[in-house]
C-alpha cells in the first residue's frame, strides 16, 4: 500500500511541472502571435506596394 504523503508530494510535484508548462506554453503563444502580426503587417505592406 503505498504511503499518501508519498503520493499527495508526487502529486504536487506533478502539478508544479505542470505549471511550469503551462507558463511557457503561454509565454510562447504570446511571442507567435506577435510574430504573426508582424507577418501579416508585412504582407499587408507587400501588397499595397505593388497595387501602388
Amino acid at each position: 500500500m503505498k504511503d499518501i504523503y508519498e503520493v499527495l508530494r508526487k502529486k504536487q510535484a506533478e502539478q508544479t511541472q505542470l505549471g511550469k508548462q503551462i507558463e511557457a506554453l503561454q509565454t510562447a503563444a504570446e511571442q507567435l502571435r506577435n510574430v504573426a502580426h508582424l507577418l501579416n503587417t508585412e504582407d499587408e505592406e507587400e501588397k499595397g506596394a505593388h497595387q501602388g
